[in-house]
C-alpha cells in the first residue's frame, strides 16, 4: 500500500484526477463459464488492462489535437489503480510488473517505472526486455557503465533481437569519450564495437531501414573506416529504398563516401544528378569541401 500511495502522489503532481477502481467488480469468468484459476485470472486481468491502456493512449492522442485531455485522465488513473490491485493480488506475476513498468515509463513516470522493472527482474532475471529498459533508465540517469551492462545482458538473453544491439551501439557512440576517458575502451576498440553493434542490428533486421542507414552512417563515425565497404552499403541502400527523395539522399551519402575516398570527380558527378530541394544545403556543403581540395 505504501507504494500505491506514493505513486498516487506522483499522479497528483501531474494533475491527473484520482479515481478508485475495484478489481473485485471486474472479476470475469472464462469462456466456459467457470471461474478461472488465480494464475489465469491474473493473465486475464492483465490482458484487460493492456487493452484499456492502448485504447486510452489512442484517445489521448486524439484529445491532444483538441486540447481536451481531461476526458481520459480518469481512465488513465483507473488503469494505474488496476495495475496496483493486480500486483498486490499477484505479487510474483512478472508480466504484470513488466507491463506496469512500461506503462509508467510511457506516461513519464520514470522512477516508479524503474521500481516496477527492478521488481520484475528480482522475480525473474531472464527477461531481456526488462534488462533493456533498466539499461535505458541508467543511461537517462547518466550511469553509462551500468547501462552498458544491462544492454549486454539483454543481448546475452536475446542475441537475435536487433533493438538491443542498436541500443548498445548508440550508447557507446553517444558517450564514446566517456568510455575512453574512463578507460573502459581503447579508441580503436570502441570504434570496432560501435560498428559491430550497428552491423548486427542491420543484419538481424535487413528490412528495417533506420538500422541499415545507421550502420552505413557508422563508417563516418570511426577513425579508420573501410570506405569500400561503406560505398557498397550505400549502393545497396540506393537500390533498397523506393521513393525518389530517399534514393537521392542515399546517393548524396555515396557522394560523400566517394569524397572521403579521394574520388572527387566521381563525387561531383553523383551530386549533379541530385535535385531534391531538401538536400540542397547538404549538397552545397559537400561541393564546398570538394572545391576546397581543388581550388580554381
Amino acid at each position: 500500500m505504501q507504494r500505491f500511495h506514493r505513486f498516487r502522489f506522483v499522479l497528483l503532481l501531474l494533475a491527473i484526477p484520482l479515481a478508485a477502481v475495484s478489481f473485485g467488480q471486474e472479476a470475469a469468468e472464462s469462456d466456459t463459464g467457470e471461474t478461472p484459476s488465480s494464475e489465469s485470472m491474473a493473465a486475464y486481468l492483465l490482458k484487460d488492462l493492456n487493452e484499456r491502456e492502448q485504447s486510452a493512449y489512442k484517445r489521448y492522442e486524439r484529445a491532444l489535437a483538441t486540447e481536451d485531455v481531461h476526458s481520459i485522465k480518469t481512465d488513465l488513473q483507473s488503469i494505474v489503480d488496476g495495475y496496483e490491485a493486480l500486483i498486490s493480488a499477484a505479487p510474483n506475476y512478472v508480466a504484470a510488473f513488466i507491463s506496469y513498468g512500461m506503462m509508467l515509463h510511457r506516461i513519464g513516470e520514470r522512477i516508479p517505472s524503474n521500481a516496477m522493472l527492478i521488481r520484475a527482474d528480482q522475480i525473474d532475471p531472464y527477461h531481456a526486455i526488462v534488462k533493456n529498459q533498466l539499461g535505458n533508465y541508467q543511461a537517462e540517469e547518466g550511469n553509462y557503465p551500468e547501462a552498458m551492462g544491462f544492454y549486454q545482458m539483454a543481448i546475452d538473453l536475446r542475441p537475435d533481437e536487433p533493438l538491443y544491439h542498436y541500443q548498445l551501439g548508440n550508447l557507446l557512440f553517444s558517450y564514446k569519450n566517456f568510455f575512453i576517458d574512463d578507460k573502459l575502451f581503447l579508441p580503436e576498440g570502441i570504434d570496432l564495437e560501435i560498428q559491430n553493434r550497428f552491423r548486427k542490428a542491420a543484419m538481424l533486421a535487413p528490412a528495417h531501414l533506420p538500422y541499415r542507414i545507421r550502420y552505413a552512417q557508422s563508417f563516418f563515425d570511426i577513425a579508420r573506416p573501410n570506405w569500400e565497404a561503406a560505398l557498397e552499403e550505400w549502393q545497396q541502400l540506393v537500390n533498397f529504398v523506393e521513393s525518389p527523395e530517399e534514393k537521392q539522399m542515399m546517393q548524396l551519402y555515396m557522394a560523400k563516401t566517394r569524397f572521403e575516398m579521394g574520388h572527387h570527380a566521381a563525387a561531383q558527378k553523383i551530386i549533379k544528378g541530385i535535385d531534391e530541394p531538401s538536400l540542397e544545403h547538404s549538397k552545397d556543403i559537400l561541393l564546398k569541401q570538394i572545391n576546397a581540395k581543388h581550388p580554381r
